[in-house]
């Protein structure tokens, strides 16, 4: 009788535990997406708002606001949710209005990080075509 109670106790307790092990993901906001890194760093995870699964289409007036000093969350911010084309790194992809696709690298996987003078350009380049 002991060892059927035991029994008992222990797979009530491993079903709660299982339960509350799926349930645990409902703390994180709509919207908003965790990508992790298979990587044992701290900053593995980095939270961006908005990620879809499809390409954006941006206009001139709109990349006409992205300045040297925006950070990636910020252009993100401006231009609108996006797909992520990259794995283990993050890579912005937009669809510019005359067809051309502008890839904007977050270096490191930081999207906090400011844009780099590479992305800038290139928005530069599509502006003055």
């Amino acid at each position: 009788m002991y060892f059927r109670m035991t029994m008992l106790l222990l797979v009530f307790l491993t079903y709660m535990m299982v339960l509350l092990g799926c349930t645990n993901n409902g703390n994180l906001s709509k919207g908003t997406i965790v990508k992790e890194e298979n990587t044992v760093d701290k900053e593995s995870k980095i939270e961006i708002l908005g990620l879809t699964n499809e390409i954006r289409k941006v206009t001139s007036s709109q990349l006409q606001q992205i300045t040297k000093n925006m950070t990636y969350i910020e252009v993100v911010e401006l231009l609108g949710n996006t797909k992520d084309i990259a794995s283990g790194i993050i890579i912005f992809r937009y669809q510019f209005e005359n067809g051309e696709f502008l890839d904007l690298n977050a270096e490191h996987g930081s999207a906090d990080a400011k844009i780099s003078e590479e992305d800038y350009q290139e928005i530069q380049n599509l502006l003055s075509n």
